[in-house]
This record gives structure tokens, C-alpha cells and sequence, in this order.
């Protein structure tokens, strides 16, 4: 689970909150730079329709992950007549934290304003609705290679966000999982959205990804540059279970559910029980492999193998798990070579994409394309208990 961020959860969850959030409007100042602006990136995602507000210019989406996002829309709706359970392709851009600081409070808050673009800015035009979000949020992960971090609000639900870079002092470097911080932030914004007629995936039966490999182990070295294409970050969920003897546990993250993350040996876990609520740190998921691929059905195998020489902070012996199999692509961004592939287990994968990879896959893709793909799952190099 990789940044999983690029896109950014609103702070809703549940009808009452998100009528009363999305029907408030208050036309101010833009309050943000175009330097600000530029930090944006346009992400593709696919997910289903759960609320549409025409005159305040705003929908809900359920994202493939399956909590609410509120993205306002900076097109005009009329013609797309989209209703609830609709299924849609959108692009938008991401959110972005304009303002961070570390936060006194011992609470929770939110609150939403909404502006009136005061001039073009980009793909944003004048007179465009936005809207700027404020408050104090929880840590949840902290990506410090792409300064990207999810923060917890007050009503559960998780903003995945890019972190524009401060005039000021960066608090981000000191940033950890469990921290409490005031944000402002400006909030999704659609730039296109495409109805699609593909009926909703089911969310995959009563089987799970397995936690042990059914392959026999065998001894492996990985290539020391993918070291390079890692993203080193701290993740807080609840241990659902672990075998230190396997080197391998599962972890139910923030967003509702499970990463399997190998352990990189030589992790300090005595006193660690299931259900203990943790923060990890974890050389995140990477896609060494991927093309398109005719399948029309999703696989998964898994093979786990013994390192035969250290990894970076991994030693040798760790048991790191590979997978392999075909997925359907539910979130792309280019910029940041990240993908986000649902699997036949119904969770959804969140992967850096290896730089360099023959004939750039990810800029051939689209969203609903099935793939094939190989990756390396997420390894654990600490654990501790969350505060």
C-alpha cells in the first residue's frame, strides 16, 4: 500500500455528515498561491456514485477501497445526469495540504469553506466552486520520499495527501504516525468524469489472500537498484495476526482492510499480540513486472523466497513474499508511477511502479484494463506499539 494517497479522503462518513458538509457554501478568497496550484496532480480513478449535489457542484464517490470520497466538480454536470450507483471514471486533482503544523489540541475538528475561483488558474477557471478544508487530524501514514501522508478525522474517514512544499519551516521530516497536526487543504476537484456501463465488481468471496505461501520456498537475490524505487513508510493499523517464526503478519490498516507484510528479520515484536494497534515501518509494495493483458477473469499466486544476500535494511534469510497474477487497474497516476490494482480477493493493491520498465506500461494504461503484473509485497523493518 503505497500512498495510497494520491487521493484525498474526505473527512465524512455517513449521510447526515455529508449533507450538512457538502451543502455548506461560503464564496470567499481563493487562499492559495499558483505556486500552491502547481503541487496538484491529475489522477485517474474508477469508483461508483454514492450522492449528487448539482447545485453545489459537488459528488460523493465510494473509491475502490470503499469509503466515501466528496470531490467538488469543476465541469459542468448537466449533461453527465449522473445518479446514485452510477459507476465513473474520474480525473481529477489530487488534494493538497497548503498549510501543516504540528497541533496543542487533544481533538479532532473539521471544517469546510467554499471559494469562487477568482481567476484562471490552469485547468480551474474563474467563477469554478472549490473548496479549502481545515482542522486538526491524526497521522495515520507518513510517505517522507514523496512527502505524501494520510491523516484520521474526527468523523473516520482518511485524507490521502500530497504535501506542498513550505516557505517556512518543514515540519514534515519529523512527522510520525499517531502525531495530531492542523491542516488546510484544498480538496479534490474533477476536471473529467466518464459513466461507465461495466456493473459494480463483486467484492471477492469468503476466501482471502493467503497469509502462508502453498510454494515451497527457494533462495533468491533481488537486484540491488529496485532498492532504489522504494518508498520507506510508516503505516499504523491493527495486527489481525503475525507468525514470527513465517516472518510474515497481517495488518488491518486505517482504510478498512488487510496488508499482508512480510518481516525483514531481526524485528523486535516480543510483547506484540493480535489486536494490538501498531506502527510499522515498511519498504512499500513494488511492481517489477506489468503488461496488458487479454485476461478477462483475476489470479493471484504467491511465492515466497529467502533472501540470499541483504536487501538495503533487509537481511539475509528474511523471507520476502512475491505475487503474481492478473488484476484490473482502478487508480492511476502517472506522475508519481503509482497503480492501484483490484485483485481477485476484492482489496485493492496500491504499488509503486518501477522506473524503466520496458515500453513504460503505466502510461499505456487506462482505467478497467486488466494486467498482467509481478510485484514484491510490502517488508516490515520495524514495529512498535502506537501511542
Amino acid at each position: 500500500m503505497t500512498r495510497c494517497s494520491g487521493i484525498s479522503r474526505v473527512l465524512a462518513a455517513g449521510a447526515a455528515a455529508v449533507v450538512s458538509t457538502l451543502a455548506f457554501h461560503m464564496p470567499s478568497r481563493a487562499g492559495f498561491t499558483p505556486e500552491q496550484l502547481a503541487g496538484f496532480e491529475v489522477t485517474h480513478l474508477r469508483g461508483e456514485v454514492n450522492a449528487v449535489l448539482p447545485k453545489q457542484k459537488v459528488i460523493e464517490v465510494i473509491d475502490p477501497e470503499g469509503h466515501l470520497e466528496i470531490v467538488t466538480v469543476g465541469i459542468d454536470m448537466a449533461p453527465l445526469r449522473l445518479r446514485k450507483g452510477d459507476r465513473v471514471d474520474v480525473s481529477l486533482l489530487d488534494g493538497l495540504v497548503v498549510d501543516l503544523e504540528r497541533s496543542t489540541a487533544t481533538t479532532l475538528s473539521f471544517d469546510r469553506e467554499d471559494i469562487i475561483m477568482p481567476m484562471d488558474m490552469g485547468p480551474l477557471k474563474k467563477g469554478m466552486r472549490m473548496a479549502l478544508a481545515s482542522g486538526t487530524a491524526r497521522v495515520v501514514k507518513v510517505s517522507a520520499s514523496d512527502r505524501s501522508l494520510s491523516l484520521m478525522g474526527p468523523l473516520g474517514g482518511i485524507h490521502n495527501l500530497d504535501v506542498v512544499m513550505p516557505s517556512g519551516d518543514d515540519l514534515f521530516p519529523a512527522l510520525q504516525a499517531g502525531d495530531l497536526v492542523d491542516f488546510r487543504l484544498i480538496q479534490p476537484v474533477a476536471v473529467g468524469i466518464d459513466r461507465i456501463a461495466t456493473a459494480a465488481a463483486t467484492a471477492g468471496a469468503s476466501t482471502s489472500q493467503p497469509l502462508l505461501s502453498s510454494r515451497a520456498d527457494r533462495r533468491t537475490s533481488l537486484k540491488a537498484e529496485l532498492l532504489e524505487a522504494f518508498e520507506l513508510s510508516q503505516v499504523q493499523g491493527t495486527l489481525l495476526q503475525y507468525e514470527p517464526d513465517q516472518q510474515v503478519m497481517e495488518l488491518k490498516s486505517p482504510y478498512g482492510h488487510t496488508l499482508l507484510i512480510t518481516m525483514g528479520g531481526g524485528l523486535k515484536t516480543a510483547g506484540v499480540r493480535n489486536g494490538d494497534e501498531v506502527i510499522v515501518d515498511v519498504l512499500d509494495g513494488l511492481v517489477v513486472d506489468l503488461s496488458k493483458g487479454s485476461a478477462s477473469s483475476l489470479s493471484f499466486n504467491r511465492e515466497d523466497v529467502i533472501l540470499s544476500e541483504d536487501f538495503g535494511e533487509v537481511r539475509k534469510g528474511a523471507r520476502v513474499a512475491m505475487g503474481t497474477g492478473t488484476a484490473e487497474v482502478v487508480k492511476i497516476s502517472e506522475e508519481d508511477h503509482e497503480l492501484s490494482l483490484r485483485g481477485p480477493f476484492g482489496g485493492v493493491h496500491n504499488l509503486d511502479v518501477r522506473p524503466g520498465l520496458n515500453g513504460d506500461p503505466l502510461a499505456q494504461l487506462k482505467l478497467g484494463d486488466f494486467v498482467s503484473f509481478r510485484s514484491i509485497q510490502p517488508i516490515a523493518i520495524g514495529i512498535r506499539p502506537a501511542r
